[in-house]
């Protein structure tokens, strides 16, 4: 049989080539070679196929029915396997990825919720704020003051109880300058809010540094050199006293060099006058404890004055001693000689600085 099927497609082969020569008597050159192409493209896709039937042949009798049926069957089974197992998985990690989104939209939904919660819950805690009796001004202290009146100070602030707080608080500059020209006493003033809804004026006054002696009466000096009109017949012992200044900034000026002043000097000065003369307007006469009077100027009374101990032990008697130009010291006058008489019987010694 497959003799003669082979005889059939020789014999069919021989008449194509045939019919091909008869054919290519009448062809171009051109469409000769490509003819020529074509029937060798021809044999080889022939050899190719017999080639894969060769191969398929001998597979088939190196492999059993039987083992090409298990072969299939394994497959299949394998397939079928993977199969559940890849959809037993995505079943699974479904499952367990539920939960946590669930979760996961619980806690984002509640952040939402919380924040707008919060934005609504802010000017609404403020408006009862507000209108609450903790936004109003319940009370003003007064602390820090001794010589000004605690009921003034209230009273010249002008704070307005039962006020809203925040509103008098921002505008609280105009209330302490008020406060502030209320007395020379007063330094600073501060206000702060205590109790939640308390005002307190922290007041600083200027402290007490001397006394000015005036028609017999003694006048508070403050440390800024502002003279305080109430007087005293009777002055604390612990202040120098001055006598006849008439200015402020001189008496500033006085007291600034003064402080400089060792502790040991300062407590053996009882009083300070102002004696300018025509040619010098700085001039000071110091009135001592131990009975001498110093002359000096104002700006070397920090220079000088430390010499003061050992010139004054030089006298046998209460006399004076002159630091306008050097340092010299001689004793008082005698009521009997004239000026200028006792100054030329007068023996003077003279201290180098």
């Amino acid at each position: 049989m497959n003799t003669i099927t082979k005889k059939t497609k020789q014999a069919a082969n021989k008449s194509q080539k045939n019919q091909h020569l008869n054919e290519s008597k009448k062809l171009t050159p051109w469409q000769e070679a490509h003819q020529r192409y074509l029937e060798e493209k021809r044999l080889m896709d022939e050899l190719m196929a017999k080639q894969e039937e060769k191969t398929l042949e001998e597979q088939a009798d190196a492999v059993t029915p039987d083992e090409l049926e298990d072969e299939t069957n394994a497959t299949l089974e394998g397939s079928l396997l993977n199969d559940k197992a890849k959809a037993e998985k995505e079943k699974t990690s479904f499952s367990d990825k539920l939960p946590k989104m669930k979760d996961y939209r619980q806690k984002k939904l509640f952040r939402r919720l919380g924040l707008i919660v919060g934005i609504l819950a802010i000017p609404l805690i403020f408006c009862l704020y507000y209108i609450s009796p903790l936004g109003q001004l319940a009370k003003v202290e007064v602390s820090g003051n001794k010589a000004v009146n605690a009921q003034a100070i209230v009273q010249t602030a002008q704070f307005k109880v039962g006020e809203p707080l925040w509103e008098q608080y921002f505008n609280r500059d105009k209330n302490e300058t008020r406060v502030k020209k209320l007395s020379p006493w007063i330094k600073s003033v501060s206000v702060s809010i205590t109790d939640f809804n308390h005002f307190k004026l922290e007041i600083k006054e200027y402290p007490e540094v001397a006394y000015l002696l005036k028609d017999n009466r003694y006048y508070t000096i403050l440390e800024n050199g502002k003279v305080i009109d109430q007087s005293t017949d009777q002055p604390q012992a612990t202040y120098p006293i001055l006598e006849g200044f008439k200015k402020q900034t001189t008496i500033l000026k006085t007291l600034q060099a003064y402080e400089r002043l060792s502790q040991e000097i300062k407590q053996s000065i009882s009083q300070i006058k102002s004696t300018p003369r025509s040619d010098n307007n700085e001039l000071l006469t110091l009135i001592m404890n131990d009975g001498n009077q110093v002359l000096i100027n104002r700006d070397q009374l920090v220079q000088r004055m430390p010499y003061y101990a050992q010139v004054a032990a030089n006298l046998t008697t209460p006399g004076v001693v002159d630091m306008e130009v050097g340092i010299f010291s001689y004793p008082y006058p005698s009521t009997s000689e004239s000026s200028s008489d006792s100054t030329e019987a007068t023996t003077s010694s003279e201290v180098t600085e």
